[in-house]
């Protein structure tokens, strides 16, 4: 850090008055070092900024997280240090210098929002974008804020096909390059499709608790949201298991619609482990897809372990409940039968 920026925050720290709690979370990434010493320069020169570090080995890249909502994939020094520190004293507290406006747009959010935020150091508009969403963040927890140095990170900036900054990128769908227009953002904010949200979002849903208001979404659109096959399938277990939930929710309240989960769910079964096959395969069953049987039926007979060609029975057995019941569709279900000895 510079002098400037050691009095800049020296003359932050000493306006105040409680202590403030920040994670460090490292990971195997290299540039760890770097956000590891950010923070212990930041809570030298300021001692009312308490570092909680906690190691991820299943996150990629490192990060400074304040509160629940805001992540920094940065290190928020020169032009963005200020921002960085205006939103150190964010979390809890009420901002009367938002418009009226703005605050009854963000009254209206009910789902979750991924904001990601692509900057650079050297870029003179950066942080006026990011002293604009920031005060979003800790009005409605519904939002969530990623803000990602492309420079420090160029393999994010790859991946979101990033050019310049500052760039926004709402839910990995809607995106802003250069200035933007607040009331634009909230617009698209509060009218959103449901069936659009990322499966990020899907997954902070299940994570908060949400899993059945996740499923009462799905079930209001008549729809199977395209990101939900891949929080079925995702690493975490309880990732999976509040989805399994929601699905279950969805299959006992209309069946027909939880058959159009089979085709895209069975995309995610080859290359992964035991343990989240087992569960494609719970789900598959659930879903009552008669047609999904004759590819569950090369599993049941197939050369894996004997868990995964149980569980693959089990589901068969299942689907042809259901289809019994007529609750599930079954097209070509005759000789779906005639070719099936379960």
């Amino acid at each position: 850090m510079t002098p400037q920026q050691e009095k800049q925050i020296a003359d932050w720290n000493s306006r105040q008055s409680d202590e403030i709690q920040i994670r460090l979370i490292e990971t195997k990434d290299e540039r760890s070092v770097k956000f590891s010493r950010f923070c212990e320069e930041l809570s030298s020169i300021a001692p009312k900024v308490r570092v909680v570090r906690e190691k991820n080995e299943s996150s990629e890249a490192p990060m400074i997280q304040i509160g629940d909502v805001v992540r920094y994939h940065a290190i928020p020094l020169d032009a963005e240090l200020e921002p960085f520190l205006d939103a150190l004293g964010m979390p809890g507290k009420k901002h009367a210098d938002i418009p009226g406006h703005i605050q009854n747009a963000l009254d209206k959010i009910d789902m979750p929002v991924e904001l990601r935020v692509y900057i650079s150091l050297t870029c003179p508009f950066c942080p006026a974008t990011v002293k604009q969403l920031l005060p979003l963040a800790f009005e409605n927890k519904l939002i969530r804020i990623t803000i990602a140095d492309g420079m420090l990170f160029p393999e994010m900036a790859q991946s979101d096909n990033i050019q310049s900054a500052p760039t926004v990128l709402l839910d990995g769908r809607f995106r802003w390059t250069g200035s933007l227009e607040l009331e634009e953002l909230l617009e698209i904010m509060t009218n959103r499709d449901p069936s659009d949200l990322s499966a990020a979002s899907l997954e902070r849903m299940i994570l908060e608790g949400d899993a059945f208001r996740l499923a009462e979404l799905m079930l209001d659109k008549e729809k199977i949201f395209p990101a939900f096959p891949d929080v079925l399938a995702h690493n975490l277990f309880s990732v999976r298991l509040g989805a399994m939930a929601a699905m279950e929710e969805i299959a006992e309240q209309n069946i027909k619609l939880a058959a159009t989960v089979a085709e895209p769910l069975w995309e995610h079964f080859q290359g992964q482990g035991d343990e989240i096959k087992g569960d494609i395969l719970h789900i598959l069953g659930e879903s009552g897809n008669a047609d999904i049987i004759p590819r569950l039926k090369t599993i049941s007979d197939g050369s894996y372990n004997a868990e995964i060609r149980e569980a693959a029975t089990e589901a068969i057995e299942k689907i042809l409940i259901i289809t019994d019941s007529g609750e599930a569709p079954a097209p070509a279900l005759r000789q779906i039968r005639a070719n099936v000895q379960v």
